[in-house]
């Protein structure tokens, strides 16, 4: 297998100095296969193996024929193959299968909790809950298709949208916690690493919420698209990138710090 130049947040920027370092982005936990050559690094639908995922161990499945994931867990021990309507679990060590994941429809997205005690796959209008060892826990119907899916950092809560709303749910309950209208398409979900806060990325803005009772914080709107967003691994600070620059802002106040532009400087 050929290497890959990895496409992300990768890049080094130079800040203040009283920012702290941010997490890594480009490690590979995930692989995504499709079943065409891939247009570009981030495309995944592509024909090689060129999506990867940071250290949230999760992925996307892409709807298209012969799509299929890689996904190691967050010890190594086991991965996951993912294909359809079945996700199986395997010993990292000996290549021996050890239990399919049925979930009853095409999987879009799969996760491990960080913490490695279960799995999640999503698709259709519901999320499964699995055990480390592929045993079934819990089932959260979500009525209408879901779009996208994340597990928080704390392994604490599962963000869902649908064809029509955001939804919250607790993983270890099984309730919905939270739910909300969704009145344009979220392209992306991204929690605080306490999940007290979550980012919702919609064109040219990122909202701010609290996820206790889905308050909105304030509203980041940007010139251009709004690719990815991160947060620093305090929480305090968040990061939201577009093609040209990346804008560094203070999570808990509010308050935009820099632009800062790839390739050199800032303003």
């Amino acid at each position: 297998m050929r290497k890959l130049n990895l496409v992300g947040l990768s890049c080094a920027i130079a800040f203040c100095s009283q920012v702290e370092a941010f997490a890594q982005v480009n490690q590979i936990n995930s692989v995504v296969f499709g079943n065409r050559i891939p247009r570009f690094m981030a495309d995944p639908s592509s024909g090689m193996p060129v999506r990867t995922t940071a250290a949230d161990f999760s992925a996307m499945v892409p709807s298209i024929a012969s799509a299929k994931v890689i996904l190691y867990s967050p010890n190594g021990q086991t991965f996951l193959t993912v294909s359809g309507r079945t996700a199986s679990l395997w010993n990292a060590t000996t290549g021996v299968e050890l239990m399919a994941l049925q979930h009853g429809g095409l999987i879009r997205w799969i996760a491990y909790s960080r913490d490695g005690s279960f799995i999640v796959t999503s698709g259709g209008t519901w999320t499964r809950t699995w055990s480390a060892g592929g045993e079934f826990r819990k089932q959260f119907d979500h009525q209408a298709n879901v779009r996208q899916m994340v597990l928080s950092q704390d392994c604490s809560l599962i963000a869902v949208t649908t064809d029509e709303n955001f939804q919250l749910w607790s993983a270890s309950q099984g309730l919905m916690t939270l739910k909300m209208p969704q009145s344009n398409q979220i392209t992306a979900l991204i929690f605080n690493p306490d999940s007290s806060q979550l980012v919702t990325l919609d064109g040219q803005t990122a909202k701010l919420w609290k996820t206790s009772d889905g308050a909105e914080i304030g509203t980041i709107a940007h010139e251009y698209p709004i690719r990815a967003a991160m947060f620093s691994p305090d929480g305090r600070y968040l990061l939201c990138a577009t093609e040209q620059w990346t804008y560094l802002w203070d999570a808990k106040q509010f308050i935009k710090i820099a632009n800062v532009q790839y390739g050199g400087g800032y303003r």
